[in-house]
């Protein structure tokens, strides 16, 4: 029979990885279980809900062989209550049952049994890209708040990812859209390039890989994708997702060529104001009015049902006059997923999309549709 020592910190961390995963309220009982499996000086634990799974390893002292499943829920509710720094012993016993001890503290946890968990699916060495950890980090965040919500439309509910080769080097470009609004992000990535090859990962899946990118201490990440599932690899930790088996649209065809009159603002001075004019927006449409002339971009709204809110802010403009109707929470999403200090507002006319991007920064652009009221 399996039994193992771990220090609290790092069974917590294992733990705290898969809570997203597991399924508290399952058809499948065993799914909402964290497979634990003592091989040699690791401790490999692995959750899965059938569309994404992650696998990784905690530092034990392991005797015996075997392997056990326990609620992730509550087994991780059990060691977080432990004292801060306190070695944990686990022994499975028969039937499944697991005792665990910790100073004056005693549990017993019924499990199921190993063999009945599902594997993770296989993947293969030497087709993985790698890109450092932050950028790939930065990446799903400038493009994750575009993906859809809407079930009814699954191949939006994703994100693109779409190799290609520019200058000789390798770079790997993220797109996500809702219809209403897009972004898309590129960086350069080093290893198994294969320009054109596209797939679509799911938002849930990109969720837990950006809190795998938040842990250790590991600068690069690699990324491959493999039959029906993507893999994300950081260090011991492996992440492997289903994809969604459906065409994602054309976007370029709703990116706008440019060439038209480009606005500079201060970006945390044009966030302030929208969240200020936006409180007497309509709950539903969120409709804001943004007046771009001269040396000032005029942010306004005249609700009847409310009142009337303006803000002024400082910008750069040498174009017409234009005043143009956005989705004050998708400008939001918009800006607050950037970090420059000035963002530039390409425009075209009333009823054209505009784009915004970061001053200074050529790989990230985003796409708002205008509203017509």
């Amino acid at each position: 029979m399996l039994t193992f020592s771990v220090n609290r910190e790092e069974f917590l961390q294992g733990l705290s990885r898969v809570q997203n995963i597991v399924e508290r309220k399952n058809t499948v009982p065993i799914l909402s279980n964290v497979l634990i499996d003592g091989t040699g000086d690791r401790l490999r634990m692995l959750a899965t809900d059938m569309e994404v799974g992650v696998s990784g390893f905690v530092a034990a002292s392991i005797k015996g062989k075997g392997a056990i499943t326990l609620s992730a829920r509550k087994l991780f509710e059990i060691i977080k209550e432990l004292p801060p720094e306190s070695k944990i012993t686990l022994q499975v016993k028969d039937n499944n049952l697991s005792e665990i001890t910790s100073g004056t503290s005693s549990f017993e946890l019924k499990g199921l049994p190993a063999e009945d968990y599902p594997n993770l699916p296989a993947y293969e060495e030497g087709g993985f890209l790698t890109l450092n950890a932050g950028n790939f980090r930065d990446m799903i965040k400038k493009t994750i708040y575009a993906a859809s919500t809407d079930e009814t439309r699954y191949n939006l509910t994703g994100i693109l990812f779409e190799m290609e080769e520019k200058e000789g080097k390798g770079v790997l470009r993220l797109v996500a859209t809702d219809g209403h609004r897009l972004a898309m992000v590129e960086k350069q990535a080093l290893g198994n390039i294969r320009p054109g090859e596209s797939v679509v990962i799911p938002r849930k899946s990109l969720n837990e890989v950006r809190r795998l990118l938040e842990e250790g201490d590991d600068e690069m990440v690699e990324v491959d994708f493999q039959k029906q599932h993507g893999v994300f690899r950081r260090d011991s930790v492996v992440l492997t997702t289903r994809l969604i088996d459906m065409s994602f649209p054309n976007y370029s065809q709703v990116v706008p060529e440019g060439g038209g009159p480009t606005a500079q603002v201060d970006r945390e001075a044009m966030i302030h104001a929208i969240r200020r004019v936006s409180l007497l927006s309509s709950e539903r449409s969120r409709a804001i009015r943004f007046s771009f002339g001269g040396s000032s971009l005029t942010i306004h709204i005249n609700n009847p049902d409310l009142g009337t809110a303006t803000e002024t802010v400082p910008m750069k403009y040498a174009g017409e006059d234009m005043e143009v109707t956005f989705n004050a929470r998708y400008m939001l999403d918009t800006l607050t997923s950037m970090d420059s200090e000035t963002i530039q507002v390409g425009l075209k006319d009333e009823l054209s999309p505009c784009t915004i991007s970061p001053k200074g920064e050529e790989d990230y652009l985003a796409v708002i549709m205008p509203m017509r009221i």
